[in-house]
């Protein structure tokens, strides 16, 4: 059985990369334990513009396209195709950058990444992110870094989390 602490904090940042611990998590027979996370990058108006312009949405999915004409599943031109793509098979943005971790894209609005500048907050890694030679430009919850490093670093669940409502 896992046991867990759901956190869904930002920790920090490297760069444009923010991390975000998801929770800390053990299983009862000792066989994992360690924190998950999901990295995410604010994406400017500027790269926003480029990545979805019609020539580079066309050239992202160009090969998918030549696929399903060579299996005679499409008929019609790129562009055409591209555009049902973009309005209705993935209501647009989310055909051109990775949502996960939406829920989280608050806590870095509210740090000034606002919509009009950063239109979308991609999702560039998660998982098993922490590891221990992980070196942050900043800290943003220094109790929680710390809580990561130790169940990172083989700690016990129980001595990080003590006190805290745990989830099983």
């Amino acid at each position: 059985m896992r046991k867990e602490k759901k956190f869904n904090k930002l920790v920090g940042r490297i760069g444009n990369e923010f991390y975000f611990c998801n929770d800390i998590f053990s299983y009862e027979d000792g066989s994992l334990q360690g924190a998950t996370g999901t990295t995410l990058c604010p994406v400017s108006k500027e790269l926003y513009e480029e990545r979805s312009s019609q020539e580079n949405v066309e050239e992202l999915y160009a090969d998918t396209w030549r696929e399903m004409v060579a299996s005679g599943k499409e008929t019609r031109g790129l562009d055409a195709f591209v555009g049902d793509v973009l309005n209705y098979f993935y209501e647009g943005d989310e055909a051109l950058f990775d949502f996960s971790g939406y829920t989280l894209w608050g806590q870095l609005r509210e740090r000034g990444f606002d919509d009009v500048s950063f239109p979308v907050i991609e999702c560039i890694g998660g998982g098993r992110c922490f590891g221990n030679d992980l070196k942050f430009d900043e800290v943003f919850d220094k109790d929680l870094l710390r809580k990561i490093r130790m169940i990172e670093a083989g700690a016990k669940f129980e001595d990080i989390i003590s006190g805290e409502e745990v989830k099983a």
